[in-house]
């Protein structure tokens, strides 16, 4: 929106707003289907506190944080241990996922995603906001989630908790032992739209037969196989797909560039026949996605994440795999 444009360009002088002709580029909303959702799903603090403190306002504000094994940071324990933005609950991705798979965090089932959703205190009426400690790295995954689920009502806090606290934004910082229930008015009803996922086998046939563009968002590095992967699997990349590093769509503080910027970057890309994204295990490639959204590309159709991403794609069971550029 405008006012999006307008706070960031406060933010940071040399960001023009975009020109009026870029909102007309074909793969975009202009003629994709039905665009769902709101225009932006990007929310700055200010825009935060004023949701938050409109009368009867149902927002529910989530930190959604996620960290990569190797890190040894757990999310919920930094969440319990604070400080959070108030009234914040916790998300666990490796909870709400499908048990039964070997994989990492796959798609839970809608009566499961619904259930973990209800005991948050979510119900479907609600706003759903979501950041992260980093500042931008996995509550787009979970704003994923929320969408493929079918509820459209859901935005990140751009620049996560670090862009929370660099505004002086006021802090729970009390230690908590368990997550605080949260009343729930009314339930949550999670309807899968199953166009907006790919499988190892959808993936397959779009590298034999062509379709959307492949985008791949982790490192140069593993994606040329130069860097080992981190699980183990064999390192490199599938054929066809296009390195865009979830770094080349974020400024230097976590935060999603502006709408002309991805714009720009998308343009160099074929997509008009749609984008999946993937990346190491399902969750930076959520990244690429939501800036897809921002840049305008906001129907299923580039939306789609292959959920099984490089853990399983590496893995013996998985696909043919390039190294090099």
């Amino acid at each position: 929106s405008m006012c999006n444009t307008l706070v960031l360009g406060l933010a940071s002088p040399r960001i023009k707003p975009p020109p009026a002709s870029s909102l007309s580029v074909s793969a975009r909303s202009s003629s994709s289907a039905s665009p769902q959702g709101p225009a932006s799903a990007l929310l700055d603090p200010n825009e935060i506190e004023t949701m938050v403190a409109r009368p009867r306002a149902a927002v529910k504000i989530v930190d959604a944080s996620w960290h990569m094994p190797a890190s040894k940071r757990i999310g919920k324990a930094e969440f319990l241990e604070g400080p959070r933005v108030p009234k914040a609950t916790f998300f666990d991705i490796d909870e709400a996922c499908d048990k039964s798979s070997s994989l990492p965090h796959m798609l839970p089932t809608a009566e499961e995603f619904s259930a973990y959703a209800e005991s948050l205190g979510i119900s479907s009426a609600d706003t759903v906001v979501l950041y992260d400690t980093l500042g931008m790295f996995s509550a787009p995954r979970v704003w994923w989630m929320f969408r493929y689920f079918g509820h459209d009502n859901v935005f990140v806090l751009n620049g996560g908790l670090p862009a929370w606290m660099a505004e002086g934004k006021a802090l729970d910082e009390a230690k908590i032992e368990t997550l605080p229930p949260y009343e729930s008015k009314g339930g949550f009803k999670a309807e899968e739209r199953k166009d907006m996922v790919a499988s190892l086998d959808a993936v397959k046939g779009i590298i034999s037969s062509g379709g959307p563009a492949i985008l791949d968002a982790r490192s140069a590095g593993r994606f040329t196989g130069e860097v080992p992967d981190p699980r183990g699997v064999r390192p490199g990349h599938m054929p066809a797909s296009v390195n865009v590093p979830m770094t080349a769509v974020l400024d230097d503080q976590g935060r999603m560039l502006p709408e002309d910027q991805l714009a720009s970057l998308f343009e160099k890309i074929d997509l008009k026949n749609g984008a999946v994204t993937s990346c190491g295990s399902g969750v930076t490639a959520c990244i690429i996605s939501l800036a897809l959204h921002e840049a305008g590309y906001r129907g299923n159709e580039h939306q789609v994440v292959y959920d099984g991403s490089w853990a399983e794609w590496g893995s013996e069971a998985g696909g043919e795999v390039l190294t090099g550029p």
